[in-house]
């Protein structure tokens, strides 16, 4: 594991040089005084939770689906536990901004309550749904099967989630006027991280995933990607597509998606591409662990973040954390992890300096931090 965090150090300074030392100076000499609030705790707002079922479509079975949101009732003891509370009230001061909450895969999006109340409690409303559901029982080819549902069935969902939350915002609705929907965030884990840059407008490109491919046969590093290889007909097949080489796939996104988070994001990225990845062009923050033993950083998180065509992007590596560590309350880095994410969404879907402030400050005192950023 040493080993691994000295060999991941070498590739980011062979790629970055200066990472460290003159970023942080620049960032002391320029940051602005930072906001109030301390987003490694709990926020000002009770958290409630309410919980649905998003019904089956012509393409796509049921979904069940939850959303916490900023709740009436007193502010939370930033000294414990943050708790929720089914079906409350909301709270007045709304709307709140939608994020999309993306867990990986084969997991049960309960994973994710621990950061969907912390987001909530800062004033965001948090959606997550079991975007796995019955993906992988319509016959035929297994891994025909699994391919699609990871490079298009997951990607549409979180599109049916914003849809949902739509008709749970408007008048008449559950959560009528309290789920803001003209700016949306979509944060994801693992091969949810993959997902949210779908979300986010990454676009599938089969032709440079093979050439990609062809010489990492012996890398278990590629794995990931590279499973994709020979399945390629169906995925476009399910796209709609009869060519599956001839261009990048269309997006599968909603416009409305303005800001993209990813935790230790997953080996499927590189079905991209450079045009692929290229494609995204919103503000986007990457995070991950150095210590991470089941997602590979350099391949993943690494090449995301030189590729991708947003002017606005953080890059953030922790000592330590392992894979786990943005949704694992028991990590020694959890409230660090969070508290960028909560500033950067913050920032970008409140359009509040201060969040932006504080969110670079955070890069130079959090200890075990390295970290890249456009941000001035």
């Amino acid at each position: 594991m040493i080993a691994f965090a000295a060999a991941l150090w070498g590739e980011i300074m062979g790629r970055f040089g200066q990472l460290l030392t003159g970023l942080v100076l620049w960032l002391v000499a320029t940051t602005a005084p930072s906001s109030a609030v301390d987003y490694t705790k709990p926020g000002p707002y009770a958290v409630g939770l309410r919980k649905f079922t998003i019904p089956e479509s012509s393409d796509s079975h049921s979904m069940p689906a939850m959303i916490w949101y900023p709740a009436a009732g007193p502010a939370p003891d930033p000294t414990a536990e943050l708790s929720v509370t089914s079906d409350t009230p909301a709270a007045t001061t709304g709307p709140f901004p939608l994020v999309v909450v993306i867990q990986g895969a084969n997991i049960s999006p309960l994973v994710l309550g621990t950061l969907g109340r912390r987001f909530a409690s800062h004033g965001l409303a948090v959606a997550a749904a079991d975007l796995d559901t019955g993906p992988l029982d319509g016959g035929g080819d297994w891994q025909d099967q699994h391919s699609s549902w990871l490079l298009y069935d997951r990607p549409a969902n979180v599109v049916r989630v914003i849809r949902y939350a739509d008709m749970l915002t408007a008048q008449g609705g559950t959560l009528a006027g309290v789920i803001d929907t003209s700016r949306i965030g979509v944060w994801g884990l693992s091969t949810g991280g993959s997902t949210a840059f779908q979300a986010a407008g990454a676009q599938v490109d089969l032709k440079a995933l093979d050439t990609w491919c062809i010489d990492k046969t012996a890398d278990e590093k590629a794995t990931e990607s590279c499973q994709f290889v020979g399945h390629e007909q169906a995925v476009a097949t399910r796209y709609g597509v009869s060519e599956p080489f001839a261009a990048p796939l269309p997006p599968i996104w909603d416009s409305r998606v303005a800001v993209l988070v990813a935790a230790a994001p997953g080996g499927e990225l590189h079905a991209f591409g450079d045009k692929g990845i290229a494609a995204i062009k919103l503000p986007t923050l990457i995070m991950f662990a150095s210590d991470d033993n089941v997602v590979s950083p350099e391949f993943n998180a690494l090449w995301a973040y030189e590729g991708i065509g947003s002017p606005t992007k953080v890059l953030a590596m922790f000592d330590r954390g392992g894979h786990t560590f943005s949704v694992n309350s028991r990590s020694p880095i959890f409230n660090q992890a969070t508290a960028l994410a909560t500033s950067f969404l913050l920032a970008i879907l409140k359009d509040n300096p201060a969040d932006e402030a504080k969110l670079i400050q955070n890069a130079v005192s959090f200890p075990g931090l390295t970290y890249r950023t456009t941000l001035k």
